[in-house]
This record gives structure tokens, C-alpha cells and sequence, in this order.
């Protein structure tokens, strides 16, 4: 939540899916992962998911312990949404 994302040199927000187009321009300057979420009105978790696309494909880089990167392990999402489903 409070790995700082900012957006690579040279990369312009180009046709983007409009919440990546968004999150690029929040990143030009450093921004906090959780500062995008409130500032986008975007679920926490699902900055992240976007976030760490984003960083797969060069767009953006953190400057803390990669924490964006990380995502849970499939068993872990899979445990998840079967728990929310049977709510």
C-alpha cells in the first residue's frame, strides 16, 4: 500500500484501457499505491493487479520492496473468491 509508483521516462500514455491511462498520468509523479486507489475512487486490490501489469510491461517502476509486484499465489486468489462466494 505504500510502495511509491512512478511512471518510467519516455513512456506516454498512449490508448490505454482508461484506469491504466489514468494511473500513468497519477505516476508521473511519485504517488503511493494507495493514494491512486482513493485518488481513482478504485478498489485497493485491484490498483495493485493493474500496478503490477503495468510494471511487467515497463510502464511504471516502484522505488520500495516491490510489494506491487508480489501478487498472491493462485491458490490463495482461488481460496479467496470461494469464500466470497459462499457469502
Amino acid at each position: 500500500m505504500i510502495t511509491i509508483v512512478v511512471a518510467e521516462h519516455g513512456r506516454a500514455v498512449r490508448s490505454l484501457e482508461p484506469e491504466r491511462g489514468e494511473i500513468l498520468r497519477l505516476c508521473h509523479r511519485p504517488i503511493s499505491v494507495a493514494e491512486i486507489s482513493a485518488r481513482l475512487d478504485i478498489p485497493l486490490t485491484v490498483v495493485r493487479v493493474l500496478l503490477g501489469d503495468m510494471l511487467a510491461e515497463g510502464d511504471v517502476r516502484t522505488r520500495a520492496s516491490g510489494a506491487v509486484a508480489r501478487l498472491p499465489e493462485k491458490q490463495v486468489l482461488q481460496a479467496v473468491l470461494d469464500g466470497i462466494r459462499r457469502l
